[in-house]
């Protein structure tokens, strides 16, 4: 039996790369829309489908490939994904017409969301327990990167070189994760480790995990959090230019100092993992969390001070990667023989939670009590699932 690949610090960063699509794939053309909207001479729903296109590839690219991996290994769907991705980028850059960028942005975000789901199920591939919990949180640092520079590369991009040039760069980040998924990455599913092929056998993966009580509360802790942070993601711009007349410059300035927030909230979790269990860290953050998002909301509805409500966003930023690392990492843990099924229900709850937080959001008169509200509800909401998930006992983490 071939010996696995060890999953050194190296190799998370390449898998970080690989995770890094969404949000490299997002906010990096963001700045161009309106570029893009005269250029193709359509209308600004129009330019919005471009985006709406890639999530929805995002979420049935995982769906379609976690199962598959299982089946078939990790590699060659994950060298598959980086080339679907490369290709499609070529082509949005290359777009005659507004209906094929969003056909190729459908296309780019079915590579990408398998080149996530396949970059998360290789960590409890080759690790389990504490070892894996410490590497999806260095996972969370590095990918913490993405969302401070994609807004920045992608405003430097759009003046000299057009929306077209936004597509350039991203075949070339593209180019690179193909490279990290044929040379750096080996197959880390062995032959006698992988189920059934075919419908029937891609069916009994998905029963499996869905049939787990355990997996389905860390599922939903984990999309929870991530849909108070997309609160947070959609409704800022309005909340902080609209609302508080903050500069756009300096509206990108404090983006990016949030998502410094990720960076250090996650590497502060991978220092306590140390020598504390993941599913202790998060209800402990859950709880914290729960309370800064009803400050927050007393915030809005009574106080209206900027300077506080700029220092809750901070840090309740800065508690996200402390529940989705160790929710990811727990979540994988008890359905670790169909990883790949597991993290492709883990990413799709993601992504359609942050889908659903960001149109309710959009639904409220006032911005930035909507935001405060929905971040409240989806707290509480991650408390109880978390509590579930450890009502049976926690996974053994060793």
């Amino acid at each position: 039996m071939q010996k696995k690949q060890q999953l050194t610090t190296a190799l998370i960063m390449g898998l970080a790369l690989l995770s890094a699509s969404s949000a490299l794939s997002t906010d990096m053309y963001l700045p161009a829309m309106p570029g893009i909207a005269e250029d193709l001479n359509t209308t600004a729903p129009m330019v919005q489908l471009t985006l709406s296109s890639y999530m929805a590839g995002m979420a049935v690219g995982q769906l379609i490939i976690g199962p598959l991996s299982d089946q078939l290994g990790r590699k060659s769907l994950l060298v598959a994904g980086a080339v679907a991705a490369l290709v499609a980028s070529f082509v949005c850059a290359l777009a005659p017409s507004i209906s094929v960028l969003i056909i190729a942005r459908l296309v780019q975000g079915l590579g990408g969301g398998a080149c996530v789901v396949i970059a998360r199920a290789i960590v409890p591939d080759l690790e389990r327990g504490q070892k894996a919990a410490q590497a999806f949180a260095l996972l969370m640092i590095i990918q913490g990167v993405a969302p401070v520079v994609a807004p920045l590369i992608g405003g430097m991009l759009v003046g000299p070189f057009g929306w077209r040039g936004i597509f350039w760069a991203l075949a070339l980040i593209n180019l690179a994760q193909l490279l990290v998924a044929s040379f750096q990455i080996k197959e880390s599913k062995p032959v006698e480790e992988r189920t059934a092929a075919g419908l029937m056998g891609m069916l009994s993966n998905y029963t499996f995990v869905l049939k787990n009580p355990q997996f389905l509360a860390y599922v939903f802790t984990l999309g929870l959090s991530f849909g108070a942070m997309f609160s947070y993601i959609s409704a800022s711009p309005f909340v902080l230019q609209n609302q508080m007349g903050i500069p756009v410059l300096l509206y990108s300035v404090i983006f990016g100092v949030n998502a410094c927030g990720l960076i250090i909230g996650g590497m502060i979790n991978r220092r306590l993992l140390r020598s504390v269990h993941p599913h202790r860290i998060m209800q402990f953050v859950l709880a914290s969390f729960t309370v800064l998002c009803a400050v927050l909301l007393i915030e809005v509805l009574v106080i209206h001070w900027t300077p506080l409500f700029l220092v809750l966003l901070f840090l309740l930023v800065s508690h996200i990667p402390m529940v989705m690392a160790n929710a990811t990492a727990l979540g994988t843990e008890v359905v670790r023989s169909r990883a790949g099924s597991g993290s492709a229900i883990l990413g799709f709850v993601q992504f359609a939670m942050g889908a659903l937080v960001s149109s309710l959001v959009g639904l409220g008169s006032d911005k930035a009590v909507s935001m405060a509200f929905s971040m409240t509800v989806c707290a509480i909401l991650a408390c109880g699932c978390a509590y579930l998930a450890g009502r049976k006992g926690v996974p053994e983490m060793k």
